[in-house]
């Protein structure tokens, strides 16, 4: 049997997708694309999903411009009744980070501002990008000197480690500046320009929220349009993408793009709209998603984010910016996102070959999933095994 995929669940709790029909399961078949020759993909998914319990994941593959490969395996929604289509949409999480990259060196080039342009307008001289009011005063003095460099390369002076994630305290932010919950970006960014620095920006690199979390509202300031507007304008429509293949992460399950699938972690937190109401599960509610739109909050399929590693550097002190087509064979990259529900990677080869993997699912202890997808897909692929269609 070839050319379609079945995905059969035999027991209770348990997911087995198969390439061919068992007897005596309760079956869904649809029908898939499936390059000849490419049929080692199929099994490295199917088997690994069987080993974590994942049951949504999509998967792209692109070869010298052209996409080769893309599928979705598993399962649409949390009942197992609809099988998740090749062009299943989910959660990028921060592998959004390098697109609002993107958006931003677009503007660089434009002339808009400059790397070295100081973000803050906090009383110095020379102003910043952005003159936002600190709650209840300036938190830091340091704050005038960070730079639109800075954000992009994680040097902006904020340790989650030291002093957490600020943009995830929706609830005591709102709090403590009596507004309601969730405060948005701009109320969070005034109380995060309210608190000490963990160190001085530009002294060394701490992943950091919270800088893509300003770069977005810089492309809003300098531009005059939402983000998601002035991205899809300048990122994706110039590569073909169409406009639908690209949206905004959306909060609760009923506002989300139907080739979404459910987000699969059982958590349970406060509803950051409802922080006096019932618990929710940590995906659907546990954060305003919509607020993350430029940190971690698009939604994407896998063939949109391949058309976007064929041109853009996907991680790096060059983040962002348009790839040379000169890197060597051995060239690498890579950009993760995770999130509860979520885990994305996004991979770039100088050999030709750029691959996205989404997953419904991260994992609790151990090796992300993303890590453990990239060793076994590079293995693959550097075997120098695989059939190419063509």
């Amino acid at each position: 049997m070839t050319g379609w995929r079945t995905a059969t669940r035999c027991r209770a709790g348990v997911l087995a997708l198969l390439l061919i029909a068992l007897p005596g399961c309760s079956e869904t078949t649809a029908p898939i694309t499936r390059p000849p020759g490419l049929e080692v993909f199929d099994s490295l998914i199917v088997n690994f999903m069987e080993a974590t319990g994942i049951e949504a994941a999509a998967l792209g593959i692109m070869r010298d411009g052209e996409v080769v490969y893309q599928k979705g395996f598993g399962w649409q929604d949390a009942a197992h009744q609809v099988p998740l289509a090749s062009d299943a949409m989910m959660r990028l999480a921060s592998v959004s980070k390098p697109i609002t990259a993107a958006a931003v060196r677009q503007l660089i080039d434009d002339g808009m501002f400059t790397l070295s342009d100081a973000v803050f307008d906090v009383g110095q001289p020379d102003g910043g990008l952005l003159g936002l009011v600190p709650f209840p005063v300036l938190g830091d003095d340091r704050l005038g000197d960070v730079t639109v460099r800075h954000l992009l390369q994680h040097e902006g002076g904020w340790d989650r480690d030291v002093a957490g994630d600020l943009t995830y305290r929706e609830i005591p932010i709102a709090s403590v500046m009596s507004v309601s919950s969730p405060p948005g970006r701009l109320n969070t960014l005034r109380y995060i320009l309210g608190q000490p620095l963990q160190f001085t920006p530009g002294t060394r690199d701490e992943y950091s929220n919270i800088g893509y979390m300003v770069l977005g509202l810089i492309v809003e300031e300098v531009t005059g349009r939402d983000y998601l507007s002035y991205v899809y304008e300048t990122v994706f429509e110039p590569l073909g993408v169409p406009h639908e293949d690209i949206v905004q992460g959306r909060t609760f399950p009923a506002d989300r793009d139907p080739r979404e699938p459910w987000y699969d972690d059982d958590s349970m937190a406060p509803n950051v709209f409802d922080p006096e109401g019932s618990t929710v599960r940590r995906p659907d509610g546990g954060w305003d998603h919509e607020a993350r739109i430029a940190q971690g909050g698009l939604v994407a399929s896998t063939r949109t984010i391949l058309e976007f590693l064929e041109v853009f550097q996907v991680a790096g002190d060059a983040i962002g910016t348009r790839r040379t087509g000169s890197e060597s064979s051995r060239w690498r990259r890579n950009h993760t996102g995770s999130l509860p529900g979520t885990n994305t990677l996004a991979r770039q080869r100088g050999d030709g070959i750029n691959y996205v993997v989404l997953f419904n699912k991260r994992a609790t202890s151990g090796d992300s999933y993303s890590t453990q997808m990239r060793t076994e897909m590079d293995a693959i692929l550097d075997a120098g095994t695989v059939q190419w269609p063509g």
